[in-house]
């Protein structure tokens, strides 16, 4: 038999059984890429990352990350987990104060800022994949019909639901209260097939100007098309959503805002976005938030 020890962290989480699990293998060499789908199913959350030698100069790491439906090019909750287990595996430095590493993913050599505070990681920061914003859809009763609810939700914010992306595309959908977005319970079968025609992997984040708690915004992200009914929290659709609101002039006025997600399954996450304006658009996209270990464990295959 085989054995690799594994992590499980909640991320964006302000306290252990919150957040968006994530099971993080920090030493991968050997599995094959079946394997690492396998296991990821066998873990049966949103994501799971297995750490490797990099192959690309700049980088401390390869971060490979997978869903239950396959390896994603590039997450947010996986990248800010997995900088986490790498601290404190030994992969990248040990030391105080603001510890900067590289990690490889799909989409290139990405940087990381942990805050480490007598030797506890307090916050990681992730600076994502160029921000873009693609087309819109002008029409929204089958989307509306997809979510459940009425047209007149989505367009009463004055805004279009669109494409955005910092690394992995997800379709943005403004609703025009928080109460419908808590109790939406969308068609995913009919919403994952208008997906298909945005990404393969694409994800609906839909969300609202107002919050249950200390937030900015209140999200839900809907993946049928990576096999998750619903995501706790999404670091890559959050920052998509940031440089959607800086490209329709709808950012909150703070340098950091802060999204909501999860409450309706039961995972509360806390989700920092900051995006930095270049001649009136979206030039770098950072999200942030903390992370907490719950689990250690070893796997254990032939």
């Amino acid at each position: 038999m085989r054995s690799f020890d594994f992590w499980r962290v909640d991320v964006f989480a302000a306290r252990p059984l919150e957040g968006n699990p994530l099971a993080v293998f920090p030493r991968a060499g050997g599995l094959t890429d079946q394997e690492m789908l396998a296991i990821t199913r066998e873990m049966n959350i949103s994501e799971t990352t297995f750490v490797l030698p990099s192959s690309k100069a700049g980088a401390d790491y390869r971060n490979r990350i997978f869903t239950p439906g396959g390896e994603l090019p590039f997450a947010g909750h996986p990248s800010l987990g997995t900088a986490y287990v790498a601290f404190m595996e030994g992969l990248i430095p040990r030391a105080e104060g603001i510890v900067r590493a590289h990690q490889e993913v799909g989409i290139g050599v990405l940087p990381l800022e942990l805050e480490v505070r007598s030797g506890a990681v307090q916050r990681v920061v992730m600076t994502q994949g160029q921000p873009s914003v693609g087309r819109t859809i002008s029409n929204v009763d089958r989307l509306a019909k997809a979510l459940r609810i009425k047209p007149r939700d989505i367009t009463a914010t004055n805004l279009l639901p669109q494409i955005a992306s910092t690394g992995i595309a997800s379709l943005q959908v403004p609703i025009r209260s928080l109460e419908i977005v808590r109790e939406m319970d969308p068609d995913l079968p009919a919403l994952g097939a208008l997906l298909k025609r945005v990404s393969p992997e694409a994800g609906a984040y839909v969300f609202a100007f107002e919050a249950a708690g200390d937030a900015d915004l209140h999200s839900r992200g809907f993946f049928p098309l990576s096999r998750i009914p619903e995501d706790p929290a999404t670091g890559s659709a959050a920052g998509a959503c940031g440089a959607y609101l800086a490209s329709n002039q709808r950012l909150p006025g703070k340098e950091w805002f802060v999204i909501e997600q999860g409450i309706e399954i039961g995972h509360p996450s806390r989700i920092e976005v900051s995006v930095a304006i270049e001649r009136g658009r979206p030039a770098q996209v950072r999200v942030a938030g903390a992370v907490v270990p719950i689990m250690r464990g070893t796997l254990m295959i032939p």
